[in-house]
């Protein structure tokens, strides 16, 4: 805890305690003196002689004990009082012997040597504080760039930006790291000046950076990610107020994740993409002299003109007005509250990042011309430069371009609220009429997609016993009630035994997906201790609960990666995921795919799903094929979330509705070469999305076709979404023209032949599986 101390509150506190002790000792001895005036010691003497009062005096003997006859005989009187005696000379040669105080000279000797030796205990102990701070709980931000010389670098926009952010925040316990690279790669990097910027070359770096795409934040086995990510870490662990003020209410600015997130996907991905494509091609937003402004650019513009939305909205409006009379009732629109930056009245982080990407821009298009298209948005930049936000120069390879015309993108006209009323939101439209529904799986049904749930998980029959399980890795022990930690145990017991029968006795690198605080992965790694295991979630005080278990534990096969599931570039053998909601679901299948790696997966939300700029539903080429629309699909999702009320009618149905959206995963994987069983938790009344989804990648290659239908092409089509095709294509009388794109990994006798009877093309190696198309 002493560590998340700042360095100058720590000092201050010790020399207020310094201090303090040196007041109350000084209180002490006046209080003693007060108690005791005209304290004057009068020491028996031998001889009645008093000389030394009158006269100066030698001390001939020092105080010394007396000896065990003296002071049991009385033989000297002066040994009586105190049992220490010293002898005088006076200035008149008499000589004296007197008693002496040596245990109050001692006693007092001592306590000073005390007080000398704890105040250097404490001074030493701060020292070695603030050094295993320094040590221990340094943070190092990785970014990789081409070095041109001593101090320029080529960097993306993303550096750019984090080394900017890294200058505002002041840090001093964070070390900027630059990993040289030979790619010089100049298209969508700009030349950066770091004469002004601490930083250390690096050849080599620890093997958790590279899990993720970068720039990251590395702490041990604790690693960050994203650009949004990244850049709140280093505005959190900045020691100054005013820049953790950048974090806006409850610190909460960037706070969610760009999946869920219609702003945080617009600071994160939507425009640093722009300006790199910018970057890349100037003149692609260029018609001659005629500059095609970017629809982002357009979007922020419409954004900064419409009313702020913020959480303390009416709040803000009182102290922003003066006026204390202003209601809760009051229309936003009616409010006096401008967007003088992103999100309202106050500079956020979120400022600082848009910020260099506007700059990038306004290097490489007059300045002049924007202003009379993009007016808020001039106004906000100029407020940002006098906010003086910029702390690295930059400069830019490409010319800036002449330019006599701009001409605006029609764009749909929503701010960048994820609240905008104005917002199409899929998840509220009404998709669960039973007749949308009944359609929906009659044409399931009328095309012959087999959909069939196995019932029993995969790993069903491995021993599972959770009294042999730490106290930390078990939800009884946590803070549930008993009834929801009794069936997050049946969850996680599902989970986990189809993890140990892939594993087996290999040593595995598996990652859980939208870990959560951890509950899956922690017990994994308690279980599996010499396999590797990978917490991804995005939610920073998940994490935090979960990193405190890990260290109760004492478990050192954990790695935890603050990211979302796109940052995550890291190889693996297992990726595990329990209720991961929606597309995150697809998101971790797909990223098993890739990665040729088995995955376990309990599903979730299954109305959450949506087409995103990752992927695109239905998923299997199955699904696409048949005469379904969109939203036939949409519906059985929402159907599908129907099965929370056991007694009612509807809740059959919405389990059907989930095997018939699980069914589409299981053959888009399958097309790509991985056995998969579909089952469900044991016992089903732990959860009411009860279906595990489980995939072995059995070795089998991509393959990818082009199939032209009446025209259309469709390209990219994996193995069994081709051969699902071409079926459908036999049975209709359709002309198809098969081309094949690209082929990996095959045998040399993995050839195309002809069947006698139509033409049809079946491969050998695979006609065992899936027989003449």
């Amino acid at each position: 805890m002493i560590e998340s101390c700042p360095k100058k509150r720590m000092l201050l506190g010790i020399t207020f305690l310094g201090i303090l002790t040196v007041l109350v000792l000084i209180i002490e001895s006046h209080w003693t003196e007060s108690r005791n005036p005209g304290r004057k010691r009068n020491f028996p003497i031998e001889q009645n002689s008093t000389c030394w009062e009158k006269e100066e005096y030698k001390v001939v003997k020092d105080c010394e004990p007396c000896s065990a006859f003296e002071i049991a005989s009385q033989s000297i009187g002066v040994c009586i009082h105190t049992h220490f005696k010293e002898v005088l000379r006076c200035a008149s040669g008499e000589t004296v012997t007197r008693s002496c105080d040596r245990t109050a000279y001692i006693d007092e000797r001592a306590f000073w040597r005390f007080e000398g030796f704890m105040f250097l205990s404490a001074a030493i102990s701060t020292l070695c504080v603030i050094a295993r701070k320094k040590i221990v709980t340094m943070d190092n931000i990785y970014i990789t760039a081409y070095q041109l010389d001593k101090v320029q670098f080529l960097v993306d926009v993303e550096s750019l930006i984090i080394v900017n952010i890294y200058r505002i925040a002041g840090h001093d316990n964070i070390k900027l790291k630059i990993k040289l690279t030979d790619d010089e790669g100049k298209g969508g990097r700009v030349n950066m000046d770091m004469s002004r910027v601490s930083f250390e070359i690096i050849q080599n770096c620890p093997e958790v950076a590279n899990y993720c795409a970068w720039p990251v934040i590395v702490q041990d086995n604790y690693v960050t990610a994203g650009l949004c990510s990244v850049a709140r870490q280093i505005i959190k662990r900045s020691e100054h107020k005013k820049v953790k003020k950048l974090l806006g209410f409850r610190d909460a600015c960037l706070m969610a994740c760009s999946e869920s997130s219609v702003w945080t996907k617009f600071c994160e991905v939507d425009m640093v993409s722009t300006v790199k494509s910018v970057l890349t091609d100037p003149s692609r937003c260029l018609d001659g002299d005629v500059l095609n402004l970017p629809q982002d650019l357009i979007r922020f513009e419409y954004h900064m003109g419409q009313p702020v939305r913020i959480h303390n909205v009416y709040k803000v409006a009182r102290e922003q007005s003066n006026d204390k009379a202003i209601q809760s009732c009051v229309p936003i629109e009616k409010l006096d509250l401008h967007h003088t930056f992103g999100e309202g009245p106050f500079m956020t982080l979120s400022d600082v990042i848009l910020f260099s990407c506007m700059q990038i821009f306004l290097d490489l298009y007059p300045e002049e011309k924007l202003l009379e298209k993009l007016p808020l948005t001039m106004a906000w930049f100029n407020t940002m430069k006098e906010k003086n936000v910029s702390k690295v120069k930059f400069s830019l390879d490409v010319l800036p371009n002449d330019v006599n015309e701009i001409v605006e993108p029609e764009i749909l006209r929503q701010s960048l609220y994820t609240a905008d009323p104005s917002r199409y939101k899929p998840e509220r439209r009404i998709y669960t009429k039973q007749k949308d529904i009944t359609n929906s799986l009659r044409i399931i049904n009328n095309n012959h997609i087999e959909i069939v749930n196995s019932l029993y998980p995969f790993g069903d029959e491995v021993p599972f016993d959770w009294s042999k399980i730490p106290s930390e890795a078990n939800p009884m022990s946590g803070a549930l009630p008993e009834n929801r930690a009794y069936r997050k145990c049946d969850q996680l017991a599902n989970l986990a035994k189809a993890v140990i029968k892939l594993v087996g006795a290999k040593e595995c690198r598996i990652v859980d997906f939208c870990s959560g605080s951890g509950h899956l992965g922690i017990l994994l790694a308690h279980l599996l201790p010499n396999s590797t295991v990978i917490l991804v979630e995005n939610k920073e005080l998940s994490l935090v609960r979960a990193k405190e278990r890990i260290v109760k534990m004492q478990l050192d096969n954990v790695i935890i990666l603050q990211s979302n599931l796109d940052y995550f570039v890291g190889g693996f053998d297992i990726g595990v995921s329990l209720h991961a909601c929606g597309v995150a679901t697809d998101l971790v299948i797909q990223n098993c795919i890739k990665n040729k790696a088995h995955f376990v997966c309990c599903p979730c939300c299954y109305g959450g799903i949506h087409d995103c700029y990752h992927l695109t539903y239905p998923r299997s080429a199955e699904y696409r094929s048949l005469n379904m629309d969109h939203k036939d699909y949409l519906t059985l999702a929402h159907a599908a979330d129907q099965t929370h009320d056991p007694n009612n009618r509807k809740t059959t149905q919405g389990f059907i509705c989930m095997d018939a959206i699980d069914t589409d995963r299981r053959l888009y994987a399958e097309s790509c070469g991985y056995e998969v069983h579909l089952g469900k938790l044991q016992p089903v009344s732990c959860t009411n999305k009860n279906n595990l989804l489980v995939g072995i990648c059995s070795g089998y290659t991509y393959l990818n076709f082009a199939l032209m239908i009446h025209g259309h092409v469709e390209r990219d089509i994996s193995l069994g979404g081709f051969l699902f095709a071409l079926r459908a294509v036999k049975r209709t009388g359709q002309a198809a023209v098969v081309q094949i794109s690209h082929v990996t990994g095959l045998q040399d006798d993995f050839v195309p032949v002809q069947d006698d009877d139509g033409g049809l093309v079946r491969w050998r190696d695979f006609s065992n599986v899936y027989g003449d198309m």
